[in-house]
Formats: C-alpha cells, sequence, structure tokens
C-alpha cells in the first residue's frame, strides 16, 4: 500500500507537491490550484525498475534514450532499453491496488491516466557495472 511520505508546503503555505511510497512504487504529483498538474510513477522496484511520467499539457512523456544513455549502453552501464513487459492494464491495475490510503478522486484521476497510457520504454540500469565505475 502507498503511504504518503510528506506534504510539500510552498507558495504561502499551500501543498502543491506530494510523494507516497511502497515497496514497489514511489509516486509523486504536482499540483496546481488544487488539480493534479503533473505526476511520476516509479514501478517495479524490487526487480527493475521503470517509470511513467504525465502533464497536464503534453500527456505522457514516452522515454527516449538520449545521449548519455546511448553511451551508458555502449560502455555496458546499461542492459538494455526495451519496451516495458507491464502493460498500461498491468500497471494501472497495480497502482489501484497499493492507492487505498489516497484520497479516492486523486487516485481515479491518476489510474485513469495510466490507462491512457499508450506503453513506454524503459532503461534497465546494470547496478552492478554502475558502481564498478565510479
Amino acid at each position: 500500500m502507498l503511504k504518503e511520505i510528506s506534504r510539500y508546503a510552498n507558495y504561502g503555505g499551500v501543498a502543491n507537491r506530494r510523494a507516497f511510497t511502497d515497496t514497489d512504487m514511489d509516486l509523486y504529483i504536482w499540483f496546481k490550484g488544487g488539480e493534479p498538474e503533473r505526476f511520476h510513477l516509479s514501478y517495479n522496484k524490487q526487480s527493475c525498475t521503470q517509470s511513467v511520467s504525465w502533464n497536464n499539457e503534453s500527456g505522457f512523456e514516452l522515454n527516449q534514450p538520449d545521449l548519455g544513455e546511448a553511451i551508458a549502453i555502449l560502455f555496458g552501464l546499461l542492459d538494455s532499453y526495451a519496451i516495458s513487459s507491464t502493460s498500461p492494464m498491468q500497471l494501472a491495475l497495480q497502482f489501484l491496488h497499493a492507492s487505498d490510503p489516497i484520497e479516492p478522486w486523486l487516485a481515479d484521476f491518476i489510474y485513469a491516466r495510466l490507462l491512457e497510457h499508450p506503453g513506454h520504454n524503459a532503461a534497465h540500469v546494470n547496478q552492478d557495472r554502475v558502481l564498478r565505475s565510479f
């Protein structure tokens, strides 16, 4: 179950960010005028962490490898840059199962956005090689 980490008070004491976590997911939500403006959800933390980001203006940010990631792939720091094995429906259901502590209107909003997700690429980090590279 997702548990709220804290509410970040900014802009005259009005909470504009919230963060939730559990053993498999991290959720960060930004608000504008009391409405969700964007969110970032990391999932599969127990095995191969992946993430999805959404914002009100452009929708989902589909992860594309940048120059740094391309170099990391060449040096073996990233195992691959592959299509996520978690379907949008599976992710939405995983989120819904973990979202009990979140207000229903907010959980429903994020659940609905996750159902709209077209699928995405995700970088799979080779932790051993990353640690050896420092």
